[in-house]
């Protein structure tokens, strides 16, 4: 069962499906492979940890409804959207290494729906 999760202002802007992280569309954008987080072509572009996606930073970009990790501030949660229709699953790339995890600070300057199309 896929549940969404939340930017720094509340709004359902992706989707935690499994292993897999999604647009609002549906689409797969990202992979969760352990407590690290790779866009769709096996890149790490972070961490996820206690039901929160740090971005390469280490800072919070989006977090599901049932975390258990803390955030900098918690914004007043927006309703969701209904579920989109799934499409097919691409095939799982090779991931890359993983590199040092920088000390973690604040909210994240990216823009949740954006950071795993950049």
């Amino acid at each position: 069962m896929a549940d969404w999760l939340f930017d720094k202002n509340g709004n359902a802007r992706l989707l935690l499906d499994g292993d897999r992280v999604r647009d609002d569309g549906g689409t797969v954008v990202g992979w969760i492979n352990g407590s690290n987080v790779y866009s769709v072509n096996g890149d790490h572009i972070g961490w996820f940890e206690s039901g929160i996606i740090y971005d390469s930073n280490n800072r919070a970009i989006a977090f599901t409804r049932n975390r258990t990790g803390s955030l900098p501030s918690v914004p007043g949660m927006g309703g969701t959207p209904g579920m989109p229709g799934f499409g097919g699953v691409p095939g799982r790339p090779g991931f890359s290494g993983t590199p040092g995890k920088p000390g973690r600070g604040g909210w994240s300057t990216h823009d949740a729906g954006q950071y795993f199309c950049a």
